[in-house]
């Protein structure tokens, strides 16, 4: 049970409820106030007029026949007359005089526009208006019972209680359905993210239209697929290092253990031996770089140490260690630099490591034909394009190549090596640069790489 009231959707309603509450009666308590102003004010003005529009009458003919036409006028109404002479002496009354009600009878001059002399209709038993009947003739009273006010305003207590509690309840009843209906998302939210904690990923949140609720229940699902996507990634890169791993250290193994134990008599087969030992323990300390390098991405030890230089200078160096590489597979490996290159800030061994992955990509999946690269400048960027004429990426492959461990053939990955960490490596060093790359790529034609970085300052 206190659970079910620690919950969101009794938090918002509860919170709602409060603050509608309080603006409600706040408000209430004002147009209460403000509309038995404005009633009580239209009693005393409406008796002020009367008042005026008698002494009006009696002032062109004050005498007996007229002041008892003027009580007879006020007949079968609540509000009652009394007429006085200008000593305040009572001509003719239709109210049954009182100690209280000759108390109110004034000597004081009163304006031609007459005076509510009494308005305390809460405590008073009537409410007075006067009026002066011509130049000192007499006074004229009116007097309004203050009983029939009170029973109004009660009634009104009544009508504005009820209607407050029909409101209150009929808000209640909103919000909660309100507080529920808002709610609903987020508690589908809050058990997909306890589930994707289990591992399950992928979940499907129940959200409708564009608002900050269902962006946010789009991106929790979002969230579930990149990290499905990231765990199907890890899991099968884990399997490819395992693979790539033991199949170089079985192979470095077996041969050393030859080796050593001597069996080996025939210098050439030695020597033979010893090139693949070479070859498995290069192929290890590849993998082992690329871990090495994603490890700095990640951690946020991956820094930069730019000098300004030509950037032919790292896709000369590194032109020159794949030559013989592509040579032995009967590749052309060609460069098409412009000479006049601007020297730009760059961080010579990040861009020579960026260049080797891409051109070494170039070559190991392209089985004839040739790889190109070339820079030139293009607008306000120094433009790298390097091309092969190799078997291409498939379409769907193309926005995921950058990703980590992401590899778009794996049997054929696995044939020629690689951990699926090499374009992701080269897409962070670019983007540290502020630079960007993109690829075309067309099946059975090839693909093309190209690299922008901005001339001038890079901070």
């Amino acid at each position: 049970m206190m659970t079910k009231f620690k919950s969101i959707s009794m938090k918002l309603g509860f919170t709602f409820s409060a603050i509608f509450i309080s603006l409600f009666f706040i408000l209430g308590f004002i147009l209460y106030g403000i509309f038995t102003n404005i009633f009580v004010d239209y009693i005393q003005q409406d008796l002020l007029t009367r008042t005026k529009n008698h002494a009006s009458i009696l002032e062109k003919s004050f005498n007996e026949s007229t002041i008892a036409h003027v009580l007879e006028m006020e007949q079968g109404i609540p509000s009652e007359v009394l007429i006085t002479d200008s000593n305040n002496r009572i001509l003719d009354s239709s109210i049954r005089l009182e100690e209280k009600i000759t108390k109110n009878l004034h000597s004081k001059t009163i304006r031609d526009e007459g005076e509510i002399i009494e308005n305390n209709w809460k405590n008073q038993k009537y409410i007075i208006a006067v009026s002066p009947i011509g130049n000192q003739l007499g006074f004229i009273y009116m007097f309004y019972p203050s009983s029939i006010l009170r029973e109004i305003v009660f009634v009104m207590n009544i009508l504005f209680i009820a209607a407050n509690a029909g409101i209150l309840l009929l808000a209640f009843g909103i919000i909660g359905i309100l507080s529920r209906s808002l709610t609903k998302p987020l508690l589908a939210m809050k058990d997909a993210t306890t589930k994707m904690a289990m591992g399950k990923y992928r979940q499907t949140i129940p959200v409708k239209g564009q608002d900050e609720i269902a962006q946010l229940g789009n991106s929790i699902q979002l969230l579930g697929e990149q990290l499905k996507h990231f765990e199907d990634s890890r899991n099968d890169f884990l399997a490819a290092v395992s693979h790539e791993l033991r199949t170089p250290l079985t192979y470095i193994k077996g041969y050393s253990d030859v080796l050593q134990k001597g069996l080996i008599k025939d210098q050439k087969e030695q020597e033979d031996y010893l090139r693949i030992i070479n070859k498995e323990a290069h192929r290890v300390a590849y993998m082992v770089n690329d871990l090495f390098e994603m490890s700095k991405l990640q951690t946020g030890n991956f820094l930069l140490e730019k000098e300004a230089a030509s950037i032919n200078i790292p896709i000369e160096k590194v032109i020159m260690n794949l030559g013989p590489v592509a040579r032995n597979k009967g590749l052309k490996l060609k460069m098409e630099l412009q000479p006049d290159l601007p020297d730009i800030p760059i961080d010579l061994d990040r861009l020579e490591q960026a260049f080797y992955n891409l051109i070494e990509n170039s070559i190991k999946f392209t089985t004839q034909g040739s790889v190109t690269v070339k820079t030139f400048v293009k607008s306000d960027f120094i433009v790298v394009e390097v091309s092969d004429t190799g078997t291409g990426i498939p379409a769907s492959d193309l926005p995921k190549i950058f990703d980590r461990f992401y590899r778009v053939d794996q049997s054929r990955t696995r044939k020629t090596g690689g951990t699926g960490l090499g374009l992701y490596v080269v897409k962070q060093i670019v983007e540290a640069h502020n630079g960007e790359i993109h690829v075309t790529s067309h099946e059975s034609t090839g693909t093309t790489f190209s690299l922008f970085l901005k001339i001038g300052v890079q901070k």
